[in-house]
């Protein structure tokens, strides 16, 4: 990516009498490029490197010795540098290289050098020194790097690991809100009822068809106006109802609607002391609405022991956990009101 538009600004500036040179140049430096990314690792890419650093480290045979400041040590440092990351899978190839390339600057200035010169040690020191903190450089980046992708891989882990449990959770909070809702207040009503359970049957059998559905619902829309109206005709409380419909809506936020409000109605005639109440359910700015109001004796919903989930659970936690959310208003001897809110 980068050789190409180098190498067409090269040929841009370089005088007329080079240009064929320099065109030749560019050329087998694209040809190289190409040929490291078909063959990265081969054998004989290695052998080529290594000869074009021995070519290049004895050319101080014909110019001289070079000093830290030349051409011939800059490409000698940047090789025995760059080879640590290109030959990074390889670390003796990386290493063979980078001495090929010292040694070959090393012998070419001692050899171009005045005959009993001392050898360059300070730059030889420096080349080996900087290839060292090159390879140290990519071992640490490594280890960095594959810290990350297992810190991730561990995250992922345990983002999936919470899924799962808060679904299961939810699942759970769903059944038990279920059976609260149908066996249990069935059970409760039986307990507290005055001998008539002609009721019973057709009351058993509805629970256990909602039992025996999986606590999740689909994804599929429900005509709200239709379940509440069923719900009316099955309630032994009489409910004036006012349903202004169809209500369309998600069947998951439905049916907690729904479950909720028969609690609600299971409330009132458990506790309210009256025999009937008043559902409507409508559509405002803010969403679908359904609202369902008694005039009996009210309670203290601040005082309601933290063990029992009819309100806290069946009706406020099930609406949240749909999506939307439910609100209870009531006093001693003001009655109560239980409102749900959808806001879709």
């Amino acid at each position: 990516m980068l050789v190409i538009p180098c190498g067409l600004l090269g040929l841009l500036t370089v005088a007329h009498d080079v240009l064929v040179f320099t065109a030749v140049a560019v050329a087998l430096l694209v040809a190289w490029c190409l040929s490291r990314l078909k063959w990265p690792y081969a054998h004989w890419v290695a052998a080529v490197q290594a000869a074009t650093v021995v070519a290049i480290g004895l050319s101080q045979l014909k110019t001289g010795p070079q000093p830290v400041d030349s051409w011939v040590f800059v490409f000698t440092s940047v090789t025995s540098g760059t080879t640590q990351f290109e030959w990074n899978s390889k670390p003796l190839v990386a290493a063979g290289l980078s001495a090929v390339a010292i040694g070959a600057y090393w012998a070419g200035n001692k050899l171009a050098g005045p005959p009993g010169g001392w050898p360059p040690v300070a730059p030889v020191v420096r080349l080996v020194v900087e290839a060292a903190l090159a390879r140290g450089g990519y071992l640490l980046i490594r280890t960095w790097v594959r810290n990350a992708d297992r810190g991730e891989v561990r995250a992922a882990a345990l983002r999936r690991h919470a899924s799962v449990e808060a679904a299961r959770r939810a699942g759970e909070r769903e059944y038990l809100a279920m059976l609260h809702d149908t066996a249990s207040a069935t059970l409760l009503m039986v307990a507290t009822g005055t001998g008539r359970f002609d009721w019973l049957p057709e009351r058993a059998n509805r629970d256990l068809e909602a039992l025996a559905e999986a606590p999740g619902l689909g994804a599929g829309h429900v005509d709200l106006a239709a379940m509440l109206s069923t719900l009316v005709e099955d309630s032994a409380t009489r409910l004036d109802h006012l349903v202004e419909g169809p209500l369309p809506m998600p069947s998951t936020a439905a049916f907690g609607i729904l479950h909720g409000v028969r609690e609600a109605v299971a409330n009132v005639e458990q506790h309210a002391g009256v025999d009937k109440a008043s559902l409507t359910a409508r559509v405002d700015e803010s969403g679908i609405v359904v609202e369902l109001a008694d005039t009996g004796r009210g309670f203290d919903p601040g005082s309601v022991p933290p063990h029992r989930r009819g309100v806290s659970g069946s009706i406020v936690g099930r609406m949240a956990t749909a999506g939307g959310y439910a609100t209870v208003e009531s006093r001693p001897g003001a009655g109560t009101t239980v409102r749900w809110r959808w806001p879709g």
